[in-house]
């Protein structure tokens, strides 16, 4: 049991030696055609920030997670959305000061209007990039290449691809 516990503590000690923390958040834009129920259709555009909190475990993986807010205009009208999005990085490619890197999260979303509110579950994978301008600076672009949300309360279930577009910044310490 001693060899065991000797063992973990090594390991936590070296993973811990090679991570690092690291803060930013990007700006973004989501712009989504959906048909309504009337036969219809409505554009939908969200306006988001999203700052966001990370540990890189190793120089593939992190884990993270973003608390966006975001101001939905459908045909007009004003939404006010809220998502806490956990995620896991993995970093598949490197070019020189470029790192490639693909996202999985799933997380909680909320949306409310005129008071009305639906919440529901919200899941993305997201491919991007982060152009390293120094060891501890980087600047942040991904996407939304495939995503799955679910509202209560509204019956909608959505899928999109390509949906979305990120900017951002990330500090590392």
């Amino acid at each position: 049991m001693k060899k065991l516990i000797i063992a973990i503590v090594a390991l936590t000690m070296g993973m811990a030696a090679n991570a690092q923390a690291f803060v930013g958040g990007t700006l973004g834009v989501d712009v989504t055609h959906v048909s309504t129920e009337a036969g219809g259709s409505a554009t939908q555009t969200v306006f988001q920030i999203a700052p966001e909190i990370g540990y890189n475990i190793n120089k593939t993986w992190a884990v993270g997670a973003q608390v966006g807010y975001g101001l939905k205009s459908v045909e007009g009208e004003s939404v006010n959305n809220v998502r806490i999005m956990p995620y896991v990085r993995a970093t598949f490619a490197s070019a020189s000061i470029v790192d490639f890197f693909g996202e999985l999260g799933a997380g909680y979303a909320y949306q409310s209007y005129e008071g009305n509110d639906a919440s529901g579950f919200a899941m993305e994978l997201r491919p991007g990039m982060a152009i390293n301008l120094t060891p501890s600076f980087a600047l942040i672009a991904r996407t939304t290449l495939l995503g799955f949300e679910h509202w209560d309360h509204v019956n909608a279930v959505e899928f999109a691809l390509n949906k979305s577009f990120e900017l951002g910044v990330s500090v590392k310490f």
